[in-house]
C-alpha cells in the first residue's frame, strides 16, 4: 500500500472498534467531514468492514493487526454453562430432587422430543460428563434426573 501508517484519528477509531466490537459512527468523537474521511479511508484499506446497518462498522483482522490488537482465544471451558440458556434451564430441571419428564422440558424450552433426548445424550452426558438416570413410576411419565457431575457444571 501507498501509505501504511495510521493517523492518530485512524488509530483511535480502530482501537475503539477493537474494544467495542461493533462501531457506530455516531459514537465517535470525531465530527463531520473528518469522521467521514477517516471511516472511508479505513474501510477502503480493509481495516473496517461496513455492516448492513447504516453507519455501522466492524474491525477486520487486518485492522486489529494494524494497531497491534491480539484476539485472545475463547477459553474452551467445558464445565461452565451460561445462565439463561435453554441448556441451563434443562440442567436446572433435571437437578431438582423430583427430576423432570421430557414433556415438562419440552414445555420450558420449546424443543421437540428428539431434541430433548439428543441433548441428554450429547450435551449433558458426552460433553459435560453428567450422569442422568431415569425411572418410570407406575402410571406416570418417565422421570429423568442428574445424579452425578453437577458440581463441575454450575
Amino acid at each position: 500500500m501507498k501509505n501504511d501508517k495510521l493517523t492518530s484519528a485512524q488509530e483511535s477509531v480502530l482501537k475503539q472498534a477493537a474494544k467495542t466490537g461493533t462501531l457506530k459512527s455516531s459514537e465517535l468523537t470525531i465530527k463531520g467531514g473528518a469522521r467521514k474521511k477517516v471511516l472511508e479511508s479505513l474501510t477502503s484499506r480493509g481495516f473496517l468492514i461496513s455492516l448492513k446497518e447504516p453507519n455501522t462498522y466492524d474491525i477486520s483482522p487486518q485492522g486489529k493487526a494494524a494497531i497491534g490488537f491480539e484476539d485472545k482465544p475463547a477459553s474452551k471451558d467445558k464445565g461452565k454453562i451460561r445462565t439463561g440458556t435453554k441448556l441451563h434451564t434443562v440442567i436446572e430441571l433435571l437437578a431438582r430432587p423430583e427430576g423432570a419428564a421430557i414433556e415438562e422440558i419440552m414445555d420450558k424450552t420449546g424443543w421437540q422430543k428428539h431434541t430433548v433426548r439428543g441433548t441428554f445424550a450429547g450435551a449433558l452426558k458426552k460433553r459435560l460428563g453428567l450422569t442422568i438416570e431415569s425411572e418410570k413410576p407406575e402410571g406416570q411419565d418417565r422421570i429423568y434426573r442428574i445424579t452425578a457431575g453437577l458440581e463441575t457444571v454450575l
